[in-house]
């Protein structure tokens, strides 16, 4: 039964036939399968990859032979594999490679502003004059506020800067690189961005949103080999595995981008990928998305990624209510109108492809509905799971018009990393703010998110932010009413990131028929203080029946079969 495949395990599982052998069986665990029809067992057992049998230890072991391989969970929890809904694979090079950004994210040692100018010097040591230097994702909540344009001139006189704030969607940038740019004081704001100016009209070097001029200043930094690009995504995606995460969706990407991820896929990489193409390429994706060059097992295309609106963290949102900290700052306004983007969403819509754009202010929400509303009275469709990403700042009214509109949301779960940054939005907000809690409640399909790097793919670090709520920053909660138990986190990051990604038939559960994509964890998260729910390992993480990562004991190598 070496070749049984999907639709032979469905018939034999549902007919209660058994196999001759099982490829791999995990027993004694305390298994949670989120699948409602199973609700007690402690043994899963594989064949060719799907899962075959889900019960004792007794039932799973009955299938095993001498060529199978059998993982002891010593009552550790084995879950479904975990889904990161909507996440932006890095490139992992050297930092100090020609063409390596500094990483500027706590996890990448940057803790405090002089940290960061640390970093900044040591990349200064190796760069020629002139070629830019590039730096991602600094806390300003860690870092003393945002560096300035004067402190980065006083550091780097010689080399254009820009340094990229954690949201995405900010940068600093110092005097060079102003220049460069060709942006001086009187230039103008450009359509859904600003450049900051201090109280005597100067630019100041914060960037906010859209400022499209830098782009001949990237083009001085060199370009790392088509070898070099492919080794820094297999070094992005085992840590992915390292972390329980057996999907992803790539939230907006090019043909170039999915042609390089098609080869790792094809070289065996055993992480799926739900790919949501951005806008720009959308006439490509309606052209390409059925050729036979793109029928790659892990690879799915049918969603497209948009922008309408801006930065819960970065602060830009678009806000009905003026922010706490200043009454006259709403934010900052989409760059397209509601007749410009309803024309983009059923474009979309008529495509027959899913929608998934990017929206975090309550007055740029409202105008993502009335568009997907229109879509859809104009061309009805049945189960078109379009997808508003993040979706931060709600209120009933507009989480009743999501439920509605059969619209389906990805909530951040970055309030341990982030959440002193929602206090500029004021505490009479917080309990709408990444709504995990309210949307379950009212039946609206959700998915669990990284939004890697914003915050990082680490997932344990997710679930315990969604269920305490509390910033690790300043030990405070932000939005108690939003907290979710922490079996609810789990199938949040499992069967619902499963589903509004169509994948629910395959991936989510650990139910009979579906792929074997598993994790077993250190400890329990539901025994452990919930503080501590970021601390638990992933100890293995089984992918299609196979084992893709294993934690090593005693300080040894991690183990990857890929």
């Amino acid at each position: 039964m070496r070749k049984a495949g999907i639709l032979s395990v469905l018939l034999l599982s549902l007919s209660g036939g058994a196999f001759a052998s099982a490829d791999m069986v995990i027993i004694n665990g305390q298994v949670k399968t989120f699948d409602d029809r199973i609700t007690a067992a402690s043994a899963v057992a594989m064949e060719d990859g799907v899962i075959v049998k889900v019960g004792s230890d007794a039932e799973a072991m009955a299938l095993a032979d001498d060529k199978t391989h059998i993982i002891d969970a010593a009552g550790r929890p084995v879950l479904p594999g975990f889904i990161d809904s909507h996440i932006h694979p890095q490139q992992q090079f050297d930092e100090m490679a020609p063409y390596g950004r500094l990483d500027l994210r706590p996890e990448g040692g940057v803790t405090s502003r002089e940290a960061l100018f640390e970093k900044l010097r040591r990349k200064i040591a190796v760069t020629p004059p002139g070629q830019l230097i590039v730096g991602s994702r600094y806390n300003d909540n860690l870092v003393g506020g945002h560096p300035t344009a004067k402190e980065l001139d006083a550091v780097s006189p010689n080399h254009p800067v820009i340094l990229g704030h954690s949201s995405g969607h900010r940068r600093v940038v110092n005097t060079l690189a102003l220049k460069g740019a060709g942006i001086t004081d009187s230039t103008p704001n450009p359509p859904g961005g600003m450049i900051e100016r201090d109280a005597d009209g100067k630019a100041t070097g914060i960037m906010l949103e859209s400022v499209p001029c830098f782009g001949p200043l990237y083009d001085t930094i060199p370009q790392p080999t088509e070898a070099e690009i492919l080794d820094a995504y297999r070094k992005e995606f085992r840590m992915y595995l390292s972390y329980g995460i057996v999907g992803i969706g790539d939230a907006g990407g090019s043909p170039e981008k999915y042609a390089r991820f098609r080869t790792l896929l094809q070289e065996g990489m055993p992480i799926h990928i739900y790919a949501m193409l951005s806008y720009d390429h959308l006439d490509w994706l309606t052209e390409n998305r059925n050729s036979a060059a793109w029928q790659v097992p892990g690879l799915q295309m049918r969603a497209i990624k948009t922008s309408h609106g801006n930065s819960l963290s970065g602060r830009t949102a678009w806000l009905y209510e003026p922010y706490a900290h200043d009454p006259d700052y709403y934010g900052i306004p989409p760059r397209r109108s509601q007749e410009e983007l309803n024309e983009r969403v059923a474009k979309v819509h008529d495509a027959g492809l899913q929608l998934a754009i990017h929206s975090n202010g309550d007055r740029e929400i409202d105008m993502v509905l009335t568009a997907i509303e229109l879509a859809q009275k104009a061309n009805p469709r049945t189960d078109h799971r379009h997808r508003i990403e993040h979706a931060s700042v709600v209120n009933d009214r507009i989480l009743r018009r999501v439920k509605a509109a059969n619209v389906m949301l990805a909530p951040h779960s970055y309030v341990l990393n982030h959440g002193e940054k929602m206090e500029e939005f004021g505490a009479h907000r917080w309990d709408y703010m990444h709504p995990n809690r309210s949307a379950t409640e009212l039946g609206i399909p959700i998915g669990g998110n990284s939004d890697h790097s914003v915050s990082p793919a680490q997932v344990m670090q997710r679930i315990e932010s969604m269920v305490t709520r509390r910033a690790a920053g300043n030990g405070k909660v932000y939005g108690a009413a939003q907290r979710v138990p922490v079996d609810t986190a789990l199938k949040i990051w499992t069967s619902g990131s499963a589903f509004i990604q169509f994948s629910e038939d395959t991936h989510g559960s650990l139910t009979p028929g579906k792929r074997g994509d598993i994790v077993i964890l250190s400890q329990d998260p539901n025994k452990v203080e919930a503080d501590d729910i970021e601390k638990i390992d992933v100890d293995y993480t089984v992918v299609g029946g196979k084992v893709a990562f294993r934690r090593g004991q005693n300080g040894a190598d991690d183990y990857y079969s890929w």
